[in-house]
């Protein structure tokens, strides 16, 4: 369980180097990483559901596990948000610009 959890914490970390590398217009990467880190939000309540099972092995208390597991939920959640919101406005803008010519 503990090489799941270094895998999903390593997952975690590249797609939050992509995200601090994700400009305004670049609109295909935004849509990616939403999906991305919707994906990552529902893994990482997953496991803190399971947050009992993961502390066993990790010799932490189980409510520091969870508060860990939920703040990674968190910054997962509102990225996707985030990027969302950059490739919706992206597309929109997209589209007008064909709109004025």
């Amino acid at each position: 369980m503990k090489e799941e959890l270094e895998k999903d914490i390593k997952q975690f970390q590249e797609a939050l180097e992509d995200y601090y590398d994700l400009t305004p217009e670049d609109i295909d990467t935004a849509y990616s990483l939403s999906m991305v880190f919707m994906q990552l939000a529902n893994r990482w309540s997953e496991i803190q559901l399971n947050a009992s099972k993961y502390c066993v092995g990790l010799e932490v208390s189980r409510t520091a596990f969870r508060d860990y597991a939920y703040e990674k939920y968190r910054i997962a959640s509102k990225a996707h948000e985030f990027c969302r919101v950059v490739w919706r406005q992206g597309k929109e803008e997209y589209k007008n610009s064909f709109i004025n010519e």
